[in-house]
């Protein structure tokens, strides 16, 4: 199909994409809305909810209209995740999304199968390419400030032999 819109829409009704996931500014527009309205959703998951608190670090203002957007949709459990959730974020992620008298779960951001290191930015990308050829065929993820420095950073390290691709939100959903 050369729709992709089109595509999608025919493999969520037809059941051969049982998970989709869409940016909250998405679901604003109404053709989006009225598609929902006609699929049986099981679960919402709210990721990066911290989103919808102005007392967040990364308040956007298209996540406050989760909810009505939902109950517009069709009511179905919710789940709100983030990593980054103050006790007065979360109160205000639970109020927005009408559930105050949710069950939080709260864990450590501290994961055992992670490595993290953090190292002063003095010839970062030479380090980095040394890091990752003295682990090959090992993979790892790569984050940066700026969309400009992912793509410079990824380009970088194929000239230097290294796969690498990169990935932001500002890619086009084909190339994601």
């Amino acid at each position: 199909t050369k729709n992709p819109m089109a595509k999608l829409k025919k493999d969520v009704l037809d059941k051969r994409t049982r998970l989709l996931y869409g940016a909250p500014a998405s679901l604003t527009k109404e053709e989006i809305i009225e598609f929902l309205q006609q699929v049986k959703i099981s679960f919402y998951a709210i990721d990066e909810s911290h989103c919808i608190s102005e007392w967040g670090h990364d308040f956007r203002p298209e996540y406050r209209r989760i909810r009505p957007i939902i109950n517009k949709i069709g009511t179905a459990p919710l789940i709100a995740l983030t990593a980054t959730a103050t006790p007065k974020v979360q109160h205000d992620i639970q109020k927005n999304l009408d559930m105050l008298d949710a069950q939080v779960f709260k864990s450590s951001f501290r994961r055992h199968n992670l490595y993290y290191e953090i190292r002063p930015k003095v010839h970062a990308t030479k380090e980095i390419i040394k890091f990752i050829l003295a682990h090959q065929n090992k993979s790892g993820i790569i984050y940066c400030l700026s969309r400009k420095m992912v793509e410079e950073l990824a380009e970088t390290l194929k000239v230097n032999g290294i796969k690498a691709l990169p990935y932001h939100a500002g890619m086009d959903a084909m190339t994601r």
